[in-house]
Protein backbone atom coordinates (compact mmCIF):
# COMPACT_ATOMS: atom_id res chain seq x y z
CA UNK A 1 0.00 0.00 0.00
CA UNK A 2 2.96 2.30 0.52
CA UNK A 3 1.76 3.95 3.76
CA UNK A 4 4.02 3.93 6.85
CA UNK A 5 3.09 1.32 9.43
CA UNK A 6 1.93 3.97 11.89
CA UNK A 7 -0.61 5.51 9.51
CA UNK A 8 -3.75 4.41 7.71
CA UNK A 9 -4.78 7.37 5.60
CA UNK A 10 -2.70 9.34 3.12
CA UNK A 11 -1.43 6.14 1.52
CA UNK A 12 -1.89 5.11 -2.10
CA UNK A 13 -5.48 6.01 -3.10
CA UNK A 14 -7.82 3.06 -3.10
CA UNK A 15 -11.34 2.02 -2.16
CA UNK A 16 -14.47 4.13 -2.53
CA UNK A 17 -14.81 7.75 -3.59
CA UNK A 18 -15.62 8.60 0.02
CA UNK A 19 -12.52 6.94 1.46
CA UNK A 20 -10.29 8.50 -1.21
CA UNK A 21 -11.61 11.94 -0.28
CA UNK A 22 -10.99 11.13 3.40
CA UNK A 23 -7.42 10.02 2.69
CA UNK A 24 -6.76 13.22 0.76
CA UNK A 25 -8.18 15.37 3.56
CA UNK A 26 -10.92 16.87 1.40
CA UNK A 27 -14.15 15.44 2.79
CA UNK A 28 -15.59 18.89 3.40
CA UNK A 29 -15.01 19.73 -0.29
CA UNK A 30 -17.74 17.24 -1.16
CA UNK A 31 -20.50 19.46 0.25
CA UNK A 32 -21.51 23.10 0.07
CA UNK A 33 -19.37 25.28 2.40
CA UNK A 34 -22.51 26.31 4.31
CA UNK A 35 -23.80 22.74 4.69
CA UNK A 36 -24.51 21.60 8.23
CA UNK A 37 -22.46 18.51 7.33
CA UNK A 38 -19.18 20.47 7.28
CA UNK A 39 -18.39 20.05 11.03
CA UNK A 40 -19.49 16.40 10.87
CA UNK A 41 -17.21 15.68 7.91
CA UNK A 42 -14.37 17.69 9.43
CA UNK A 43 -14.43 15.62 12.65
CA UNK A 44 -14.92 12.36 10.74
CA UNK A 45 -12.00 13.21 8.47
CA UNK A 46 -9.69 13.77 11.44
CA UNK A 47 -10.67 10.40 12.88
CA UNK A 48 -10.12 8.70 9.53
CA UNK A 49 -6.57 10.07 9.36
CA UNK A 50 -5.65 9.38 12.99
CA UNK A 51 -2.54 7.23 13.57
CA UNK A 52 -3.00 3.48 13.58
CA UNK A 53 -4.01 2.37 17.09
CA UNK A 54 -2.92 -1.05 18.33
CA UNK A 55 -4.44 -2.58 21.46
CA UNK A 56 -2.21 -5.10 23.24
CA UNK A 57 -4.18 -7.90 24.88
CA UNK A 58 -3.42 -11.22 26.57
CA UNK A 59 -3.42 -12.98 29.88
CA UNK A 60 -1.68 -11.27 32.83
CA UNK A 61 1.97 -12.27 33.02
CA UNK A 62 2.54 -12.50 29.27
CA UNK A 63 4.50 -9.25 29.13
CA UNK A 64 1.75 -7.00 27.74
CA UNK A 65 3.14 -3.78 29.21
CA UNK A 66 6.64 -4.41 27.83
CA UNK A 67 5.10 -5.37 24.47
CA UNK A 68 3.21 -2.08 24.39
CA UNK A 69 6.42 -0.21 25.16
CA UNK A 70 8.29 -2.12 22.44
CA UNK A 71 5.67 -1.23 19.82
CA UNK A 72 5.79 2.43 20.82
CA UNK A 73 9.58 2.66 20.87
CA UNK A 74 10.49 0.43 17.92
CA UNK A 75 7.58 0.92 15.51
CA UNK A 76 6.36 4.38 16.62
CA UNK A 77 2.82 3.05 16.95
CA UNK A 78 0.03 4.51 19.02
CA UNK A 79 -0.58 1.71 21.51
CA UNK A 80 -3.39 1.00 23.96
CA UNK A 81 -1.86 -0.99 26.78
CA UNK A 82 -3.45 -3.02 29.59
CA UNK A 83 -5.71 -1.06 31.88
CA UNK A 84 -5.84 2.06 29.73
CA UNK A 85 -9.63 2.16 29.80
CA UNK A 86 -12.59 1.48 27.58
CA UNK A 87 -12.51 4.97 26.08
CA UNK A 88 -9.04 4.34 24.62
CA UNK A 89 -10.11 0.93 23.34
CA UNK A 90 -12.77 2.59 21.15
CA UNK A 91 -9.94 3.84 18.92
CA UNK A 92 -8.39 0.38 18.43
CA UNK A 93 -7.75 -0.58 14.80
CA UNK A 94 -5.62 -3.67 15.35
CA UNK A 95 -5.40 -6.12 18.25
CA UNK A 96 -2.11 -7.78 19.19
CA UNK A 97 -2.56 -10.90 21.32
CA UNK A 98 0.48 -11.87 23.38
CA UNK A 99 1.05 -15.52 24.28
CA UNK A 100 3.62 -16.78 26.79
CA UNK A 101 3.67 -20.37 25.52
CA UNK A 102 1.29 -22.86 23.98
CA UNK A 103 -2.21 -21.33 24.02
CA UNK A 104 -4.42 -22.04 27.00
CA UNK A 105 -8.18 -22.06 27.07
CA UNK A 106 -8.25 -18.39 28.05
CA UNK A 107 -6.12 -17.53 25.00
CA UNK A 108 -8.51 -19.38 22.68
CA UNK A 109 -11.49 -17.63 24.25
CA UNK A 110 -9.89 -14.19 23.99
CA UNK A 111 -8.89 -14.72 20.37
CA UNK A 112 -12.47 -15.69 19.53
CA UNK A 113 -13.66 -12.25 20.70
CA UNK A 114 -11.27 -10.32 18.45
CA UNK A 115 -11.88 -9.26 14.81
CA UNK A 116 -10.25 -12.05 12.79
CA UNK A 117 -9.18 -9.68 10.00
CA UNK A 118 -7.45 -7.24 12.35
CA UNK A 119 -5.68 -9.41 14.91
CA UNK A 120 -2.01 -10.32 15.16
CA UNK A 121 -0.73 -13.04 17.51
CA UNK A 122 2.79 -13.13 18.92
CA UNK A 123 4.68 -15.51 21.16
CA UNK A 124 6.21 -13.08 23.63
CA UNK A 125 9.25 -13.66 25.83
CA UNK A 126 10.90 -15.64 23.03
CA UNK A 127 14.22 -15.09 24.82
CA UNK A 128 13.07 -17.45 27.60
CA UNK A 129 12.89 -20.45 25.27
CA UNK A 130 16.66 -20.91 25.03
CA UNK A 131 17.70 -20.90 21.37
CA UNK A 132 15.68 -18.64 19.08
CA UNK A 133 14.87 -21.63 16.87
CA UNK A 134 13.13 -23.20 19.86
CA UNK A 135 10.90 -20.15 20.22
CA UNK A 136 10.11 -20.25 16.50
CA UNK A 137 9.14 -23.92 16.85
CA UNK A 138 6.83 -23.10 19.77
CA UNK A 139 5.31 -20.23 17.76
CA UNK A 140 4.68 -22.67 14.91
CA UNK A 141 2.94 -25.07 17.27
CA UNK A 142 0.83 -22.18 18.58
CA UNK A 143 -0.12 -21.26 15.01
CA UNK A 144 -1.26 -24.81 14.33
CA UNK A 145 -3.48 -24.82 17.42
CA UNK A 146 -4.94 -21.37 16.81
CA UNK A 147 -5.26 -21.53 13.05
CA UNK A 148 -3.46 -18.22 12.51
CA UNK A 149 0.19 -17.16 12.12
CA UNK A 150 2.11 -16.60 15.35
CA UNK A 151 5.33 -14.58 15.42
CA UNK A 152 8.12 -15.10 17.97
CA UNK A 153 9.24 -11.86 19.62
CA UNK A 154 11.27 -10.77 22.62
CA UNK A 155 9.69 -7.58 23.85
CA UNK A 156 12.47 -7.27 26.42
CA UNK A 157 15.22 -7.22 23.76
CA UNK A 158 13.16 -4.76 21.73
CA UNK A 159 13.55 -2.31 24.61
CA UNK A 160 17.32 -2.84 25.03
CA UNK A 161 19.12 0.41 25.85
CA UNK A 162 22.55 -0.34 27.29
CA UNK A 163 24.66 2.45 28.75
CA UNK A 164 28.44 2.81 28.46
CA UNK A 165 29.08 1.23 31.87
CA UNK A 166 27.04 -1.86 30.97
CA UNK A 167 28.81 -2.12 27.63
CA UNK A 168 32.18 -1.90 29.36
CA UNK A 169 31.14 -4.62 31.80
CA UNK A 170 30.00 -6.91 28.98
CA UNK A 171 33.23 -6.25 27.08
CA UNK A 172 35.24 -7.20 30.17
CA UNK A 173 33.20 -10.39 30.63
CA UNK A 174 33.76 -11.35 26.98
CA UNK A 175 37.50 -10.71 27.26
CA UNK A 176 37.66 -12.90 30.37
CA UNK A 177 35.80 -15.68 28.60
CA UNK A 178 32.95 -15.41 31.07
CA UNK A 179 29.97 -16.55 29.05
CA UNK A 180 26.40 -16.62 30.31
CA UNK A 181 25.98 -19.63 32.69
CA UNK A 182 23.11 -22.01 32.07
CA UNK A 183 21.74 -21.02 35.48
CA UNK A 184 21.09 -17.27 35.64
CA UNK A 185 21.74 -17.28 39.39
CA UNK A 186 25.39 -18.17 38.76
CA UNK A 187 25.76 -14.98 36.76
CA UNK A 188 25.26 -12.94 39.94
CA UNK A 189 28.81 -12.99 41.24
CA UNK A 190 30.10 -10.48 43.73
CA UNK A 191 29.12 -9.43 47.21
CA UNK A 192 25.40 -8.55 47.64
CA UNK A 193 25.05 -4.83 47.16
CA UNK A 194 28.43 -4.50 45.43
CA UNK A 195 28.74 -2.54 42.16
CA UNK A 196 29.56 -5.74 40.27
CA UNK A 197 26.51 -7.58 41.54
CA UNK A 198 24.19 -4.61 41.00
CA UNK A 199 25.50 -4.28 37.44
CA UNK A 200 24.78 -7.93 36.71
CA UNK A 201 21.35 -7.76 38.31
CA UNK A 202 20.56 -4.79 36.11
CA UNK A 203 21.64 -6.62 32.97
CA UNK A 204 19.47 -9.62 33.83
CA UNK A 205 16.51 -7.39 34.50
CA UNK A 206 16.90 -5.36 31.31
CA UNK A 207 17.98 -7.92 28.67
CA UNK A 208 17.77 -11.26 30.52
CA UNK A 209 20.05 -14.26 30.01
CA UNK A 210 19.42 -14.60 26.27
CA UNK A 211 20.24 -10.96 25.69
CA UNK A 212 23.43 -11.19 27.72
CA UNK A 213 24.48 -14.33 25.85
CA UNK A 214 23.76 -12.68 22.50
CA UNK A 215 25.63 -9.52 23.47
CA UNK A 216 28.68 -11.48 24.64
CA UNK A 217 28.72 -13.51 21.42
CA UNK A 218 28.62 -10.34 19.30
CA UNK A 219 31.47 -8.78 21.29
CA UNK A 220 33.58 -11.95 21.23
CA UNK A 221 33.30 -12.24 17.45
CA UNK A 222 34.29 -8.57 17.06
CA UNK A 223 31.05 -7.90 15.24
CA UNK A 224 30.92 -4.38 13.75
CA UNK A 225 27.54 -3.91 15.45
CA UNK A 226 29.14 -4.38 18.89
CA UNK A 227 31.67 -1.57 19.02
CA UNK A 228 29.80 0.65 21.47
CA UNK A 229 26.71 0.67 23.69
CA UNK A 230 24.45 2.29 21.10
CA UNK A 231 25.35 -0.10 18.28
CA UNK A 232 25.06 -3.15 20.54
CA UNK A 233 21.66 -2.00 21.79
CA UNK A 234 20.45 -1.59 18.21
CA UNK A 235 21.71 -5.06 17.33
CA UNK A 236 19.77 -6.56 20.25
CA UNK A 237 16.64 -4.64 19.27
CA UNK A 238 16.98 -5.83 15.67
CA UNK A 239 17.22 -9.43 16.94
CA UNK A 240 14.01 -9.09 18.99
CA UNK A 241 11.63 -10.01 16.18
CA UNK A 242 9.57 -6.85 16.80
CA UNK A 243 10.85 -5.04 13.66
CA UNK A 244 9.65 -8.07 11.67
CA UNK A 245 6.06 -7.22 12.64
CA UNK A 246 6.05 -4.28 10.21
CA UNK A 247 5.10 -6.56 7.30
CA UNK A 248 2.19 -8.37 9.01
CA UNK A 249 0.84 -5.06 10.34
CA UNK A 250 1.09 -3.48 6.90
CA UNK A 251 -0.84 -6.38 5.40
CA UNK A 252 -3.80 -5.49 7.62
CA UNK A 253 -3.92 -1.79 6.85
CA UNK A 254 -6.35 -2.33 3.97
CA UNK A 255 -8.87 -3.89 6.34
CA UNK A 256 -8.33 -1.12 8.86
CA UNK A 257 -9.07 1.43 6.16
CA UNK A 258 -12.25 -0.49 5.28
CA UNK A 259 -13.54 -0.35 8.85
CA UNK A 260 -12.66 3.33 9.16
CA UNK A 261 -14.85 3.96 6.13
CA UNK A 262 -17.61 1.95 7.81
CA UNK A 263 -17.31 4.33 10.77
CA UNK A 264 -17.35 7.35 8.44
CA UNK A 265 -20.51 6.13 6.72
CA UNK A 266 -22.11 5.56 10.11
CA UNK A 267 -21.43 9.21 11.04
CA UNK A 268 -23.12 10.30 7.80
CA UNK A 269 -26.11 8.05 8.47
CA UNK A 270 -26.45 9.54 11.95
CA UNK A 271 -26.27 13.05 10.49
CA UNK A 272 -28.95 12.24 7.93
CA UNK A 273 -31.20 10.78 10.62
CA UNK A 274 -30.73 13.98 12.66
CA UNK A 275 -31.76 16.09 9.67
CA UNK A 276 -28.32 17.64 9.05
CA UNK A 277 -28.35 18.29 5.29
CA UNK A 278 -30.10 14.99 4.75
CA UNK A 279 -29.98 15.34 0.97
CA UNK A 280 -26.22 15.97 1.03
CA UNK A 281 -25.56 13.04 3.38
CA UNK A 282 -27.65 10.66 1.29
CA UNK A 283 -25.89 11.85 -1.88
CA UNK A 284 -22.47 11.08 -0.33
CA UNK A 285 -23.64 7.68 0.90
CA UNK A 286 -25.11 6.80 -2.48
CA UNK A 287 -21.95 7.86 -4.26
CA UNK A 288 -19.58 5.95 -1.98
CA UNK A 289 -19.27 3.02 -4.34
CA UNK A 290 -16.11 1.97 -6.16
CA UNK A 291 -14.10 4.92 -7.44
CA UNK A 292 -13.91 5.37 -11.21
Amino acid sequence: MGAPVNTVGRGAPGGSELSIAAEQGRLTDLVDPVSSLVPVLSAAGRRFLRPLHVQVVGRPGTGRDTMARALRERLSLTVIGPGEGKNAAVDADLWLLVLAGLPRRADHELLATLPSDRVLVVLGKADTHGEWDSAVAVASACATRLGTPVYAVSQLLACADLDSAEFAALTAMAAAGGGMPSMAGRFLVGRPGSDERLMRQGLLRRIDAYGIDTALALIETASPVATNAGDLSRALRDASGVPDLVGPIGERVGRIRHWREVELRHRLEEAAAAGLDRAGAERLLAGAGAAT
